[in-house]
């Protein structure tokens, strides 16, 4: 997804209008951490070959530009001057500069510059200039603002599996995707975009892989496949605009694997059949005490703890600060520290309260028939809350003495909601 930018009016260069000393800032400063996109950047003096050298290096990079610029009628414009202006243009196809003189070979043709409309969008050859979009500039209704709470609601309601703990050779790039997907929020409260990204990491990047072959099913294999392809998410997303990318590959993969496949699915129907039964065999028995060992441990969650709706597990945070992810925990662990103090203060948007601050709940039957209520809360919903308990704990024990609420007290779990709603603090009062 492209990085919201500034609208231009009529045929203005905008940014990238050089100054007095020669410096031209980049149209591409906020992808692939750009220097320029930093504060203190005044730009470069030789513009086209920091493009060249860090923007357009890799494959990567260069098909996630072409989309980019394909979408974003500003981005198309500014890059279409930085060529004009250095004389050169620009490949659609393979996202090479040439000099004007120069042409572009390719297998079976030669792609040549041409004047046509006598504007900047010649510069740029083989990728249509996008239209004009229209943007609401009411702040009661922002743009975009239902699609993004759409999308949410329809990844979250498909079956996604995420990786119970993540790959040594991965830890590393996650955190540093994390930190980063972490420090947009903070850096802008008020873009929902930010905050849906960063419930739709894990499930974007952190996804189960399912072979399709015998030979992919070999367990060497299957890990080489699984580390391949999470390393290859991580990648896509932190070049800055494969999020679309990356949502339309889940959906697509849910769809495929949602629908029988003989054989293949009867396998995997009776590897899933053994873990519902011992599921159920607990609760009929009376272990169904994972709430309690939430609440009573020393950290957010025992491990092995299943996930929330968002996918992200305690053992993804647990890999991505310790072993290879190591090396960028101190900046991790801050940005997580300043994104739960924007939940406790209340600076979520109220459109993504029942995302993160409520649990949806599964009914399961009692051995005399009755309902059993068992909910699964996302790790920030629980991380947060731990926090705020962790302040208050030692206060509400002593206030609180023997007295005991929700374990083995009638209607003693709605006593506590009723508590919790009606609580002063701004994270208890997105809870629905």
């Amino acid at each position: 997804m492209a990085p919201v930018r500034g609208r231009r009016n009529g045929k203005s260069v905008g940014l990238v209008q050089g100054s007095a000393s020669g410096l031209r800032t980049c149209p591409f400063k906020f992808f692939h951490e750009c220097k320029d996109g930093k504060p203190g950047s005044v730009g470069f003096f030789r513009l086209l070959e920091h493009m060249q050298s860090t923007h357009l290096k890799t494959e990567c990079r260069r098909l996630s530009l072409k989309g980019a610029i394909s979408k974003d009628l500003d981005l198309f414009l500014d890059v279409a001057e930085v060529l004009r202006a250095g004389d050169k243009w620009l490949c659609g196809k393979c996202m090479v500069m040439h000099a004007l003189s120069r042409g572009c070979k390719h297998d079976n043709e030669v792609v040549l510059f041409a004047i046509n409309s006598g504007d900047v969008e010649d510069f740029i050859v083989g990728i249509r200039k996008p239209c004009q979009v229209v943007v609401d500039t009411n702040p009661r209704h922002p743009a975009g603002l239902g699609g993004k709470v759409n999308l949410l609601e329809h990844v979250f309601s498909h079956p996604t599996q995420t990786v119970k703990s993540i790959p040594p050779s991965c830890r590393l790039l996650f955190a540093q995707v994390l930190t980063g997907a972490l420090r947009k929020v903070v850096a802008s409260l008020g873009s929902v975009d930010n905050w849906v990204q960063l419930l739709l990491l894990p499930r974007c990047t952190l996804r189960v892989v399912r072979p399709s072959s015998r030979q992919e099913r070999r367990s060497g294999n299957g890990k080489s496949l699984q580390c391949s392809n999470i390393l290859h998410a991580l990648t896509v997303w932190k070049d800055g605009s494969g999020f679309d990318d990356l949502v339309s590959s889940l959906l697509d993969s849910v769809e495929e694997t949602g629908a029988p496949r003989g054989e293949c699915r009867k396998e995997e129907d009776k590897e899933r059949d053994p873990n519902i039964k011992q599921c159920l065999r607990k609760v009929r028995d009376g272990h169904f005490t994972a709430a309690v060992k939430v609440l009573c441990s020393n950290g957010v969650a025992p491990l092995g703890t299943s996930c929330g709706r968002d996918g992200m597990r305690a053992q993804h945070l647990l890999d991505a600060v310790g072993g290879e992810g190591s090396v960028t925990s101190s900046g991790l662990l801050a940005s997580i520290t300043e994104v739960v103090n924007l939940w406790l203060g209340g600076s979520c948007p109220k459109v993504l309260a029942e995302f993160v601050a409520s649990v949806p709940l599964t009914p399961l039957l009692k051995p005399d028939k009755g309902i059993r209520p068992i909910d699964v809360g996302g790790i920030w919903r629980r991380l947060v809350s731990k926090v705020a308990m962790k302040k208050v704990g030692k206060e509400m024990t002593q206030y609180l003495g023997d007295y005991q609420f929700g374990v083995g007290v009638p209607n003693g779990a709605e006593a506590v909601q009723t508590v919790q709603t009606s609580s002063s603090t701004p994270f208890m009062q997105m809870v629905p």
